[in-house]
C-alpha cells in the first residue's frame, strides 16, 4: 500500500492542468498507484529497479481537497522481467473507504546503472565558446568551494579561478556538457604562458579542472583528464595537486600519472603542491 495521501490544492486537476475543477487530478492518482506498484516489488536483484511501461486506469470518483487517498497494488502476472499489477485506490469520503480508481500497471525489471546510462545524454567535451566564459568560471569556483573549501567572491584566488575570459586568449579551455547542461571544465597550458606553473618544454599542463558537484561520481573528471591526455599527443602531461587531496591524486594515478616529488613546490607559505606527470604512451610494439 502507498499513502495515505491527503489531497491538496497542488494535487488538483486545476493545478496540474489536466482539467479545470479543484478535485484530485487523474495524473496524480496514477502517480500514487504507480508508487504502490514500486512498493509491492520487494525481491529485486541487487543493482536492479523497475520502470513503468504501461498504465490502464479508470478514475471512478472525484476526491475533494482534504480527502485521504490510499493506493494498493497486487501482482497478478510475472514473466521473467515483466510484472503486471492490479491497482486500486480508495478515499475516506463518506461511509468508510470508497473505491475511486481501478486498473492495471505493467512494470519491467531493469539493471539500474545500464538503464540510467542509456537514458543520460552523451558526455561531450569541446573547446569553450565566449558565451560560456561566465558560467564556466562560476562552475569551477563552485567546484573548488565544494572540494577544497575555497572562500567566497572576495578571495583573490577565487577571482583567478573565475576569470575564464582572461585565460582563454592564451590557453585552451575545454568544457564538458551533457545535453545542453555545462557540467565540467579544464584548462590546458603551454610552457612559458602566463598561467603555466610547472610545465617544461615538451610538456602540457592542466589547471582549473572543476566538475559541477551535482555531477560528481559520474566519471566526468576522468573524462576530462583523458581528453587532456589525448590532446597532449606525444607530450608529457603535468599537473599540481594540493597536498591532502587524495581523491584527485588517486584519479591521476589511475590515469597513468606518477608523483614527481622533486618537482613539488610551495606557492604560498603553508600550501604544498604535489606534481604529477604522465609521459606519452609508447606506440604498440615500440621500443
Amino acid at each position: 500500500m502507498a499513502g495515505p495521501y491527503v489531497v491538496t490544492h497542488d494535487d488538483t486537476a486545476t493545478a496540474l492542468g489536466s482539467g479545470d475543477v479543484p478535485v484530485l487530478a487523474t495524473p496524480r492518482l496514477i502517480a500514487w498507484l504507480e508508487a504502490a506498484t514500486v512498493e509491492a516489488i520487494t525481491d529485486l536483484p541487487d543493482g536492479h529497479t523497475s520502470v513503468g511501461t504501461r498504465v490502464d486506469i479508470e478514475h471512478l470518483l472525484a476526491s475533494p481537497v482534504g480527502a485521504a487517498v490510499t493506493a494498493h497494488a497486487q501482482v497478478v502476472h510475472r514473466d521473467d522481467r515483466l510484472v503486471r499489477f492490479e491497482v486500486t485506490a480508495f478515499h475516506d469520503v463518506g461511509d468508510g473507504p470508497v473505491l475511486v480508481g481501478h486498473g492495471h500497471v505493467t512494470r519491467v525489471v531493469v539493471n539500474r546503472e545500464r538503464f540510467v546510462d542509456r537514458s543520460t545524454p552523451a558526455l561531450i567535451i569541446r573547446p569553450i565558446v565566449p558565451s560560456e566564459w561566465a558560467a564556466t568560471g562560476e562552475l569551477v569556483v563552485d567546484a573548488y568551494r565544494a572540494g577544497y573549501g575555497l572562500s567566497g567572491a572576495s578571495d583573490d584566488y577565487a577571482h583567478v579561478v573565475r576569470d575564464v575570459a582572461g585565460r582563454a586568449g592564451h590557453s585552451e579551455v575545454l568544457v564538458a556538457l551533457q545535453g545542453d547542461r555545462l557540467i565540467g571544465s579544464v584548462t590546458l597550458l603551454q610552457p612559458g604562458t602566463s598561467m603555466a606553473e610547472v610545465c617544461r618544454p615538451g610538456e602540457v599542463e592542466f589547471r582549473f579542472m572543476g566538475v559541477d558537484p551535482a555531477a560528481w561520481g559520474r566519471g566526468v573528471g576522468r573524462a576530462l583528464v583523458q581528453e587532456v591526455i589525448a590532446r597532449a599527443g606525444d607530450r608529457t602531461v603535468v599537473c599540481s595537486v594540493i597536498e591532502g587531496n587524495e581523491p584527485a591524486a588517486a584519479l591521476y594515478r589511475s590515469c597513468g600519472f606518477t608523483a614527481a616529488a622533486d618537482r613539488d613546490w610551495v606557492p604560498v607559505p603553508g600550501v604544498m603542491l604535489r606534481v604529477f606527470v604522465r609521459p606519452p604512451e609508447q606506440p604498440v610494439g615500440g621500443g
